[in-house]
């Protein structure tokens, strides 16, 4: 599956997307914990906003190797 990555957390990781392999019925919340164990903790908090196939998926959302998998984190504002 391809992930992609946006905004500060491309910035942080330093890559905007990578490949990665899941097993099946994986969800978006289990993929956030092997990503955070790969990246950091710290990149992947629980309000990190998550799209797949370009639509906003959220931590249940159950994931195919076939997905493109977006993450960015929380828009703010002042």
């Amino acid at each position: 599956m391809k992930i992609l990555y946006f905004a500060s957390l491309k910035e942080n990781l330093k890559i905007s997307s990578e490949e990665f392999e899941l097993k099946s019925n994986t969800t978006v919340k289990q993929l956030r914990t092997l990503l955070a164990k790969k990246h950091e903790e710290r990149y992947f908090p629980n309000n990190i906003l998550c799209a797949v196939n370009q639509e906003i998926a959220n931590d249940s959302t159950l994931l195919k190797d076939t997905d493109e998998v977006a993450f960015y984190p929380p828009v703010t504002g002042g």
